[in-house]
């Protein structure tokens, strides 16, 4: 693997581990329960979303498709999740944390990145 795709592969875990980190603290700032089965189900969405992600080569396509799918996830979220507005943001984060860093360690680890993020990232 050369730097540069380490480099890609790096961050993208940091931003998911980083995710994950703030779910679980936000979790225990807040006072209420925390529905952390949802997050599993926000996890594999997040999957299935960074790897459309990964292989889309639309960038403005790309911005708005994960603006409207996280805030789609948010308002699911919000309407499952009794209690406090807030306590839709673990979950999500916790949900979409795991699913950046799965996509990555399967698909920049396990196997090649993708054609279309080597493009966008410039890696050759």
């Amino acid at each position: 693997m050369a730097r540069s795709k380490r480099t890609v592969v790096a961050r993208d875990l940091f931003v998911g581990t980083s995710s994950v980190v703030t779910s679980i603290l936000l979790a225990y700032s807040l006072d209420g329960p925390t529905a952390w089965p949802l997050g599993v189900g926000v996890a594999a969405v997040g999957i299935a979303l960074f790897a459309a992600v990964d292989r889309s080569t639309a960038v403005y396509g790309l911005a708005v498709g994960v603006t409207g799918s996280v805030l789609t996830l948010a308002a699911v979220l919000w309407w499952l999740i009794p209690g406090p507005p807030f306590a839709v943001f673990p979950p999500l984060l916790f949900g979409l944390g795991v699913g950046t860093a799965t996509n990555r360690l399967l698909f920049g680890v396990v196997y090649p990145l993708p054609d279309a993020r080597r493009k966008r990232e410039n890696v050759a």
